[in-house]
């Protein structure tokens, strides 16, 4: 398949530190790849870059093989690249709907509207006049994938989706990336729970101190290599 969204040796500074160095990724149309790593590996850095939130210091991203690296983020949403950011950032003092109706800002056209949303997640018909701020996590994280969907987005980047999720919730979130993938929707996923991003992924990628330390598919990745590229405890040698 040929690359739907890719970074190039891209590095990334905050002030003095450098929290991406020199990371490569690519995605296609529908696929799911999977960052691991833990805290402070530069996992929500790398996504915010290619949102075009951070500037990197180095290195390119790509969009059908279009330079992007300068393009500001409401432009890379016009283009397609949407971000879903950790701690989900919803407006406590709106609604879910009005939630959801500011994800249609710069928004694509394309086959997600309000109806469809409904139809992901059909609670939220119901609901939708209720605050924000009296959802359960869960279901926040529900607004927050939906109000990126009706973005009409090409790539879906997904900042920690289960942090902070009961299990019976982080299992009805994930149950809805088949259908996504389905539509053509490429996902970038980042995940501290290593064994929820080997169950979804077709490809994985860890990061330690901001270094690419392991990539391959999950299923030819052995346990021994994914805890030493997470850990740093040796060099692990890279997937097929």
């Amino acid at each position: 398949m040929s690359a739907l969204l890719e970074a190039r040796q891209l590095s990334v500074c905050h002030g003095q530190l450098e929290a991406v160095r020199g990371v490569s990724l690519s995605l296609s149309a529908g696929e799911v790849v999977a960052v691991i790593g833990a805290n402070g590996a530069g996992k929500s850095t790398l996504l915010r870059a290619l949102a075009g939130l951070h500037m990197p210091s180095a290195g390119s991203v790509h969009l059908d093989g279009k330079d992007i690296t300068h393009l500001g983020p409401e432009k890379r949403v016009a283009a397609g690249i949407v971000l879903v950011p950790e701690g989900r950032r919803l407006f406590a003092s709106l609604n879910l709907e009005e939630n959801l109706l500011a994800g249609t800002y710069r928004a694509r056209p394309g086959a997600w509207d309000m109806g469809r949303v409904f139809e992901l997640f059909p609670w939220m018909r119901e609901r939708r006049g209720q605050p924000a701020s009296q959802l359960s996590g869960g279901e926040q994280q529900a607004v927050a994938i939906s109000r990126a969907l009706l973005a009409n987005p090409r790539v879906l980047l997904l900042d920690e989706p289960s942090l902070g999720l009961s299990p019976l919730a982080l299992r009805r979130i994930y149950s809805v990336l088949p259908e996504l993938v389905s539509s053509g929707l490429g996902i970038l996923l980042v995940e501290q729970d290593v064994r929820q991003a080997l169950r979804v992924a077709d490809r994985l990628q860890c990061l330690l101190e901001g270094r690419q330390t392991l990539e391959g598919k999950p299923a030819e990745l052995e346990v021994e290599q994914i805890e030493a590229a997470y850990f740093g405890i040796v060099q692990a040698r890279r997937g097929a």
